[in-house]
């Protein structure tokens, strides 16, 4: 007989406990009669099956757990029940693991931090009564044909967003798209709020928030689940994707009609600006309007939460052995949505990391820090969470032996990909166009910092909210000297009359004629290097460099010159 045979199995902490439902949970019939809705201190939480909720009322705290299996689940496996238990402690349903309400400042693991006011029921209630003659269902048509008009005439001018796209902005356009945009966020969160409390129910907070590394506002509609349809919580979800689809679709229409090309390119941007808010709302793979739209129409509460738990425990199962957990969410495609929503996340998040730490390179010691704090939170925020699954492996594995060899395996391999596969070494700075010849620029003092190495290909590229490849060609390096550049040859902004002081540090023949702007961004191919090598060198060498450096400036020699 093998030594896991004769290992007892593994029981769910505290399921020797007889629980007791907290005191500050509520149970209650839905409106539509189908399901009960579970709430905390007065906030919907879950919404229950009949038999989940007679369950959670029988927990009096002299009912044990296998009495209260065979009361409600007799079909369910004693391991199963109590992982069902545990799983209500760890919500905050049971004694002993209070779940505190979200207040004015809340963080949601793993990247959230909410700054809210609690005076969101008024402020709602208000602005519903102030607009409430306006909302009537036949204003859906004509918004829904704003919306299908205006996608049909940015396709008709995809040419002229492009261009406007990838070329700098006038400092007033940037302005008017940046006012423009930030309105169109807060009427996207107040649509949440208004087709909520216009539907019966009420928003409870709304603030701003940092979503991902991401500045944002948001409005708490949890109290949608107190709605008794599901296509009303559905429509509550849909509302703010709504706003930006019809302020697309009016700004791309009236770009069409508009005289002016300096309005019409601001027009197009915001237009453009205005989808990709709508497409990348509707991922339902993050905590965005598309996700809670879909837990809404399937009725299913926590489904993210619910999906990752069972991909998590199937990873676990490959990995290092051991009995499947009970399913968190009895689909099929539980696990792969599990996956996607723990994969799609962390590439957002690493998408705004990488865009952080190009955005603060090169800021000076206060930059540097930014980086390093930002990318330390990152790595403790992620690491807690995976800490968490490595010990549920260890517990629940086939054997220590196979965890720590598999364990140990699998990080040699991932730092022997990282060490030996290669990326191109890129460095990225500004050309100008000046007497007919390309110039590389750089606002570093030191240019000596970006190395041109004769006969290194460049790429020359627009420098506006997306770049546009112009030209290919060979660096050279030059004596470095002073000159000013227009500004666009660092930043997607134009603004006339005013230049920025460069030192220019090579030139670049070109290899194919074309026409290039006046200003631009290039990017410089050194050779390769490891992933990991860039990696480490451009998130923590060169910032902890700078940092140091600012920390512990050079010695002076203090030798008294003898006479």
């Amino acid at each position: 007989m093998s030594r896991d045979a004769l290992r007892p199995p593994a029981r769910a902490p505290h399921a020797a406990v007889p629980p007791r439902l907290a005191d500050t949970v509520r149970i209650e019939p839905a409106a539509n009669g189908g399901h009960w809705l579970v709430s905390i201190d007065g906030v919907p939480v879950s919404r229950a099956s009949s038999t989940v909720a007679a369950t959670l009322s029988a927990m009096d705290g002299t009912a044990a757990v296998d009495d209260l299996r065979r009361r409600f689940a007799p079909d369910q496996e004693p391991e199963a029940f109590a992982a069902l238990v545990e799983r209500f402690r760890r919500a905050g349903l049971l004694e002993g693991s209070p779940r505190r309400p979200a207040g004015r400042v809340t963080y949601r693991p793993p990247l959230t931090i909410q700054l809210a006011t609690l005076r969101a029921p008024l402020l709602f209630d208000r602005l519903h009564r102030l607009l409430r003659p306006l909302l009537r269902r036949w204003l859906v048509w004509p918004l829904a044909a704003i919306v299908v008009l205006g996608g049909v005439a940015l396709v008709w001018q995809a040419e002229t967003a492009a261009r406007a796209l990838t070329s700098p902005l006038p400092l007033a356009d940037l302005g008017l798209v940046a006012a423009v945009m930030i309105a169109a966020t807060l009427a996207h969160e107040a649509a949440h709020g208004l087709t909520l409390s216009h539907a019966g129910a009420q928003p409870r907070r709304a603030g701003v928030m940092l979503l991902y590394l991401g500045p944002a506002f948001f409005v708490d509609v949890t109290d949608a689940w107190r709605l008794p349809s599901r296509a009303s919580r559905v429509v509550v979800a849909l509302a703010g994707p709504a706003v930006h689809a019809v302020l697309g679709g009016a700004a791309a229409l009236g770009a069409l009609a508009v005289p002016d090309s300096d309005l019409r390119r601001a027009l197009l941007v915001v237009a453009c600006t205005c989808v990709t808010v709508v497409v990348v709302n509707l991922v339902p793979f993050v905590r965005f309007d598309g996700y809670l739209a879909l837990m809404s129409a399937l009725d299913e509460p926590r489904l993210r939460a619910r999906t990752m738990s069972d991909a998590a425990d199937a990873l676990r199962r490959v990995l290092f052995g051991g009995p499947a957990g009970p399913r968190s969410f009895p689909r099929r495609w539980s696990v792969p949505f599990g996956v996607l929503s723990a994969l799609v996340p962390t590439v957002i998040v690493g998408f705004a990391v990488e865009r952080a730490v190009r955005a603060l390179a090169g800021t000076g010691p206060v930059g540097a820090f930014l980086v390093l704090a930002l990318q330390s939170f990152v790595v403790v925020a992620v690491g807690v969470r995976v800490a968490r699954w490595l010990v549920a492996c260890w517990r629940r594995g086939t054997g220590r032996l196979r965890f720590v060899l598999l364990a140990a395996f699998l990080t040699a391999a991932a730092f022997g990909a990282a060490a030996s596969v290669p990326v191109d070494d890129v460095r990225t700075t500004g050309f100008v166009v000046a007497d007919d010849r390309v110039l590389l620029v750089s606002t570093d003092d030191s240019p000596a910092s970006l190395p041109v190495a004769d006969g290194s290909p460049v790429d020359l590229s627009t420098s506006g909210i997306l770049s546009a490849h112009v030209a290919t060609g060979t660096a050279w390096a030059t004596a470095p000297r002073p000159r000013a550049v227009p500004l666009s040859a660092f930043s997607p902004l134009e603004v006339s009359g005013v230049d920025v002081d460069a030192v220019v540090i090579g030139a670049v023949d070109v290899a194919e004629s074309s026409e290039l702007p006046v200003a631009g961004r290039a990017s410089l191919r050194l050779g390769s290097r490891s992933v990991l090598e860039a990696a480490w060198t451009t998130h923590v060498v060169e910032p902890a460099s700078v940092l140091l450096s600012f920390l512990s400036p050079p010695d002076t020699d203090t030798k008294e010159t003898r006479r």
